[in-house]
């Protein structure tokens, strides 16, 4: 008996552990909104070594989608988009050695659910980019040093009803930048 309680306490531990099943360069960040929607995970195709070259927000009055484009290792370009196709386009192409390394995001309440209402994202070089309408209820989540954004994880439908970065290590031209590759943006 005590043996099996044991091993549940020990693997109930790991399954909690923010870096179970991870892989090396990849961590997740801090999950914002609601419980709602469908769940979406790109841990399973960002890598350390891919380069971000879109970050983009979809919005209106709420927060509808997030998205990045990037070229992974191998070369193959590939764009991941969670969320609704409601609200504005707005996109931000990033400059060699510009990455993501901060997300601020409000949410509320629409009808009986939780949504994404704004979200900011911001760049190792000061840029921003911005969607929806802020709330007081406000989440921030900085890359750790030496990381950036890579995607996402969360909850989303016709509209983003959570949303959590997934940081990965930045690759070793980026960090090579002039600014040392040391996120210099946070909110």
């Amino acid at each position: 008996m005590f043996k099996t309680v044991t091993q549940l306490l020990v693997l109930s531990a790991l399954m909690t552990s923010p870096c179970f099943g991870l892989k090396e360069g990849v961590q997740i960040g801090i999950n914002f909104g609601g419980p709602h929607g469908t769940k979406y995970t790109d841990l399973d195709i960002v890598s350390p070594q891919q380069n971000i070259q879109v970050i983009r927000i979809r919005a209106g009055e709420r927060v509808n989608g997030v998205g990045v484009d990037f070229t992974d290792p191998t070369g193959l370009k590939t764009a991941l988009y969670h969320g609704g196709k409601g609200g504005k386009d707005i996109s931000r192409e990033l400059s060699h050695g510009e990455y993501v390394t901060a997300m601020e995001v409000h949410w509320g309440e629409k009808g009986d659910h939780t949504r994404v209402k704004y979200i900011q994202f911001a760049t190792n070089q000061g840029n921003t980019i911005s969607g929806g309408n802020p709330t007081k209820n406000i989440g921030k989540d900085n890359a750790p040093e030496g990381y950036q954004l890579g995607g996402f994880y969360g909850t989303s439908g016709k509209e983003l009803d959570s949303v959590g970065a997934v940081w990965i290590k930045i690759p070793g031209d980026a960090s090579a930048s002039a600014d040392g590759g040391n996120p210099s943006y946070t909110f």
